[in-house]
């Protein structure tokens, strides 16, 4: 939200469509947060809900996100492969850290790996100084998140998922994109049968990255 406040006051006209797909995805996260059904759990219980004639918050959120990334994908590309290509990176993106925004800090932490990675690889940092602001208002929401003094919930995530969708598909390789791509389907199809936080506790190495910095563990 900082950084569609910055573009907001700052006029860049240029720019002016990310900061609207920013601020809907907000909403419809805010939304979610206010009134979703917890009833329905994971991607594929609520496309279940909606042929059974049900149309929850979740189901709403994802429709209005793959729009999001159409749209977005449309507007940065320029091939139809680079548009296909951003299209499912931004939709599967906008969706992964609200994937681990199940414990205190661990959401934050998968975005600060996801953060550093593209910034060693590209030409992001050079290129688009408000991803440094982005990052610093988010080091200092951590360690209130990782307290547990807040949640992130689903406005927050989905706005950092849909920040990542946005910087990858700008300034990461195609061949990295696919990688990536390849790597959150994979994600999200393990946690439609699996528990992410299972996986995470029963890997010694996962499971010292998800504690570091709680209250009481190492």
């Amino acid at each position: 939200m900082i950084e569609s406040i910055i573009i907001y006051l700052y006029q860049l006209n240029e720019n002016r469509y990310i900061w609207i797909s920013l601020l809907i995805i907000t909403l419809i996260g805010t939304y979610d947060d206010l009134f979703g059904d917890t009833k329905v759990k994971g991607l594929r219980g609520h496309i279940k809900a909606f042929f059974h004639g049900k149309i929850t918050s979740g189901f709403l959120k994802a429709a209005i996100g793959g729009l999001i990334a159409l749209f977005l994908a449309i507007y940065i590309g320029d091939s139809n492969l680079v548009k296909v290509t951003n299209f499912l990176l931004i939709l599967f993106m906008i969706n992964t850290i609200n994937l681990f925004d199940l414990r205190p800090g661990r959401a934050l932490k998968v975005f600060f790996i996801l953060f550093f990675l593209l910034s060693i690889s590209s030409t992001f940092l050079s290129k688009n100084q408000l991803g440094l602001v982005v990052f610093t208002i988010l080091t200092i929401v951590f360690f209130q998140d990782v307290h547990a003094k807040i949640m992130l919930g689903d406005s927050g995530a989905n706005l950092i998922g849909l920040h990542l969708g946005i910087w990858y598909s700008m300034y990461f390789s195609m061949s990295g994109k696919w990688i990536m791509i390849l790597f959150l389907i994979g994600l999200h199809i393990y946690t439609e049968r699996y528990s992410l936080s299972r996986l995470i506790e029963n890997n010694k190495i996962l499971k010292r990255i998800d504690l570091w910095g709680r209250r009481g563990t190492v």
